[in-house]
């Protein structure tokens, strides 16, 4: 156990432990990227099919996981809902959340409420999905007044 073998060793474990620094930070950075909601904090790709944008009159884009969530900022800070987008439940496309059709209470896993409602931006397609998953078709005011 000579000195420089002391000192090799300390090297090397110097060595493996700015490695794992350096990994453990590239996760949690990794992490903060993500989109995550205003709202509750979930991680808005978690939720694609669900998730409402807000354009607020600045231009910056605020993104919620769920109606219920834009709808609790909206409220709170007045925000206008004319620059409201929603994602289509089918598609997960972002569509205008007032001509959206909201399919309120049927079987699909709410997000954020303990009831279930989704956007879906062809009419004809709403009344498919409700056959098939129940729940009833209303427009963005009507919910918007009523949760």
């Amino acid at each position: 156990n000579t000195p420089m073998v002391r000192f090799k060793f300390y090297l090397l474990c110097l060595f493996l432990l700015v490695v794992c620094i350096i990994c453990v930070s590239s996760i949690f950075a990794a992490e903060k990227a993500r989109e995550d909601c205003r709202v509750c904090g979930m991680w808005i790709d978690q939720y694609m099919h669900t998730r409402h944008v807000l354009t607020e009159a600045d231009g910056s884009r605020i993104s919620f996981c769920s109606f219920t969530c834009a709808a609790k900022h909206i409220k709170k800070h007045g925000s206008d809902v004319n620059h409201l987008l929603a994602a289509d439940y089918l598609t997960a496309e972002l569509v205008t959340a007032k001509n959206a059709f909201y399919l309120v209470g049927g079987d699909v896993p709410p997000v954020m409420s303990y009831t279930s409602i989704i956007a879906i931006a062809d009419n004809a397609k709403a009344k498919d999905f409700q056959k098939s998953h129940g729940g009833k078709i209303m427009t963005f005011n009507e919910v918007f007044t009523r949760y």
